[in-house]
């Protein structure tokens, strides 16, 4: 059996309205809820903007896909938006052969 990585989230304010989320670990199943319901309270809150730093995650399942995609629709719903500021090249792929990089604000790609 694969060994989980825990699931952390970061949220850190870096202009009026405006915050970074950054993720790390496993975004799954067990998981999703938890990020979803974070990005929920904050659009909630005062945050019209989230940047959501995606370069420490390990792993992403459907649900995980799902939930980045709930955030998206969480955003539009409480007039704001949301942008991806960092990724894996894995996540690229995943992004890219999903068509979510058709949907998501995705950084340029590094060389």
């Amino acid at each position: 059996m694969l060994e989980k990585t825990p699931f952390r989230t970061e949220v850190h304010g870096i202009a009026p309205g405006t915050s970074l989320l950054t993720l790390s670990g496993d975004l799954d199943y067990d998981t999703a809820a938890e990020l979803f319901t974070l990005a929920r309270d904050l659009f909630a809150g005062d945050v019209r903007h989230l940047d959501l730093d995606l370069s420490g995650l390990d792993f992403i399942d459907s649900s995980g896909v799902a939930a980045l995609i709930n955030v998206y629709n969480a955003a539009g719903e409480h007039d704001a938006t949301m942008r991806i500021v960092a990724l894996t090249s894995y996540l690229r792929h995943l992004f890219r052969v999903t068509a979510l990089d058709q949907v998501f604000a995705l950084p340029p790609k590094e060389e």
